[in-house]
């Protein structure tokens, strides 16, 4: 089990910026009139991250691998992270609701990018192996990724056991997360796995096709 605690994680305030137009943001209502303001508002909102991740490679044969890989025998990289209680508690009185909203997608952006730097690490040790790494599969996670719908046979059955195993095997107490009744502390918090897919395997789809 690996474990990071304050990594740092690239801030992306344009992404912030256009999900918040996506999503028809009345920003200038908020007292964010101009792409400069949204950009510096998020950076400060980064400013309070206290990100923290533990994770672990889980062979095939593993109980819980099999328990969210499904039919699917393959290894994979489970963790669980948390952008932290500083975090939380710079979200936690928004001036109004549309700064409510923007905090939100803020969260959303920061999780996917900090699971993309567990990635990051994860394939410097799938690589040697002859592995890549599929899309990360969310167990569970607040606020949840802005992803296309999982496939059926992608989400795990009886999640919140499968989330408490994950806990008591990650040791996820170490950097100070909980999962009870639903809702994780800090609130900003997910479990997730990193599936690894062979280069040869796929090769060999590819040239069958």
């Amino acid at each position: 089990m690996r474990k990071i605690k304050k990594f740092k994680i690239p801030v992306y305030s344009y992404e912030v910026l256009r999900k918040a137009r996506k999503h028809k943001l009345d920003l200038e209502a908020a007292g964010l009139a101009d792409e400069k303001a949204v950009r510096e508002h998020a950076a400060g909102l980064a400013a309070a991250l206290e990100a923290a991740v533990v994770f672990e490679y889980l062979p095939p044969e593993d109980e819980i691998a099999g328990r969210i890989n499904g039919a699917s025998r393959q290894p994979l990289t489970a963790g669980i992270l948390t952008l932290g209680k500083s975090f939380e508690e710079k979200l936690a009185n928004p001036a109004d609701d549309t700064r409510k909203r923007l905090g939100r997608i803020a969260a959303q952006v920061f999780m996917q990018t900090a699971v993309g730097v567990t990635a990051d690490l994860v394939i410097r040790e799938a690589e040697p192996e002859g592995f890549e790494l599929g899309p990360a599969i969310y167990i569970a996670a607040c606020p949840e990724p802005d992803l296309p719908p999982q496939e059926a046979t992608a989400v795990p059955l009886y999640e919140n056991e499968l989330i408490k195993a994950l806990f008591e095997r990650l040791e996820a107490s170490k950097i100070g997360v909980s999962f009870d009744t639903g809702a994780f502390s800090p609130k900003y918090s997910a479990v997730f796995a990193l599936p690894w897919l062979s280069k040869k395997k796929k090769k060999s789809a590819a040239a069958k096709k």
